[in-house]
């Protein structure tokens, strides 16, 4: 399915929500193609350099829209599924699209024992944030997939590191790592 391409330093990945503000015409035509059948968008990260291809993003569904205070449109996304980018052109409004193809989702394992408290530590970060507080339907901390999925999401990776997390294969990688960042961290509350 050939779908209109959103470069954009945000990172989401499979179940992850965000709220963007939609202001320049392209990405307000990105919008209106987005809601056409609800078919979407791909969510991917900006070309480092400009012979960079974009090759790899988060299909993207619009949940919801607003008019903001200051007269923007403000939307509500939720990331579905990673896809692989090919045949990528662009038009003379410079907005990009591109045939996505789902790729394989992560599989999903059983939990592992761990001590360093990943879900606990996720829940108290994450009820600071409005946005999983307005849609608690999108919460599972019972699904390591999911909380893995949101730690990389909140870790300050670079748009490589981001674009390698992507095109990760094996998910148990990805939990490895997370684990190692996020067991000695330790959350304050007041």
């Amino acid at each position: 399915m050939r779908l209109p391409l959103f470069p954009l330093e945000l990172f989401l990945l499979p179940g992850g929500i965000s709220k963007l503000r939609i202001f320049e015409p392209r990405y307000l035509r990105l919008v209106s193609i987005a809601s056409a059948e609800s078919k979407g968008f791909v969510l991917c990260q900006p070309k480092l350099n400009i012979n960079d291809k974009f090759e790899i993003g988060v299909h993207c569904i619009i949940d919801d829209f607003e008019q903001l205070e200051d007269g923007m449109l403000g939307i509500t996304i939720r990331a579905t599924k990673r896809v692989s980018l090919t045949d990528i052109s662009q038009a003379d409004d410079k907005l990009f699209s591109a045939l996505a193809t789902e790729l394989p989702a992560w599989p999903v394992e059983p939990a592992e024992d761990q001590q360093d408290g990943l879900s606990d530590k996720l829940k108290q970060v994450l009820s600071l944030h409005s946005l999983y507080n307005e849609y608690p339907a999108s919460i599972d901390y019972q699904d390591e997939n999911w909380v893995v999925s949101r730690w990389l999401e909140l870790l300050p990776f670079s748009i490589k590191a981001k674009n390698q997390i992507l095109h990760e294969e094996d998910f148990s990688n990805l939990k490895s790592l997370v684990h190692q960042l996020v067991s000695d961290i330790t959350i304050e509350t007041d």
